[in-house]
């Protein structure tokens, strides 16, 4: 998973190029809606992938324990 993803940095920095572009495109009350639906799918998929890195990180310390055991025994 690209770490950048996960920067909230990169992500403000992506949703303010997207509401400039949208800026030039549409129209000012339509922009809103548009951008406030971008942001929900954004965090959405932030929050999913902050899930799977979690769930990355506990496997890999449980293959670790795991190890240590094999080792001990």
């Amino acid at each position: 998973m690209p770490a950048y993803k996960l920067d909230p940095e990169w992500v403000m920095s992506y949703l303010a190029l997207q509401e400039e572009r949208l800026a030039c495109e549409v129209h000012p009350k339509d922009k809103e809606a548009i951008m406030n639906k971008i942001r929900e799918l954004t965090l959405s998929i932030m929050y999913k992938q902050a899930r799977r890195f979690l769930v990355y990180l506990e496997t890999e310390d449980q293959q670790t324990v795991a190890k240590k055991n094999k080792h001990c025994m």
